[in-house]
């Protein structure tokens, strides 16, 4: 296990030359939390920059992260290969996290709209909706249908730019983030008919 201390990695303070994530890293979890995929790049970068080339696994859960590394490393042509893992998630769907140690037992329950909101949306692709409005709608409407919930966004987005997309002509992934009790918790899923999903 590579784990160094911080003076090990930053033996100079704090780093003066940092990765812009771009526009990318600006919407959705990067307007949410501002710097936070300028952080992460900067850390990964010089992990990459440390390990060389290898293969790095990321779970899908994190999609955005996934997309913004992957563009990092095609951009700056990194000796890495980047693999994506499925989201694992608990026996009821709610996608396992560091933060559901913040749920009580009634928040814990009431989570589970993440996770039936993205059930609508696979459901509405599947069955031929293509409107990426009426998508986020029905998202948002679960969500904000469970009183426990405080809705951030939902949102139906390109699979490679992670730009909004008024309508599904090719792979796109919906995603959703809400503030359930102290913690706050994101999920997504692919929406392509031809994909099998893991809901």
């Amino acid at each position: 296990v590579f784990a160094p201390e911080a003076e090990e990695m930053y033996p100079r303070g704090r780093p003066v030359v940092t990765v812009d994530p771009g526009p990318l890293g600006e919407r959705l979890e990067g307007a949410s939390r501002p710097g936070h995929f300028r952080g992460m790049c900067k850390v990964v970068a010089k992990l990459f920059g440390l390990v060389g080339a290898c293969r790095a696994y990321f779970g899908d859960k994190d999609a955005q992260q996934l997309a913004v590394i992957r563009r990092m490393v095609d951009d700056l042509d990194m000796p890495v290969e980047v693999v994506s893992c499925p989201t694992v998630r608990e026996p009821d769907g709610l996608a396992l996290s560091s933060r559901n140690i913040y749920l009580s037992a009634e928040e814990r329950k009431a989570a589970l709209c993440l996770y039936e909101a993205l059930g609508l949306a696979a459901h509405l692709a599947a069955g031929g909706e293509r409107d990426a409005e009426v998508i986020r709608k029905e998202m948002a409407r679960r969500i904000e249908a469970e009183d426990l919930a405080e809705l951030d966004y939902a949102a139906v987005v390109d699979e490679e730019t992670f730009d909004e997309v008024d309508m599904l002509t090719g792979p796109a992934r919906a995603l959703v983030a809400a503030d359930v009790g102290k913690a706050r918790l994101i999920d997504n899923v692919l929406l392509a008919p031809s994909v099998k999903q893991n809901l």
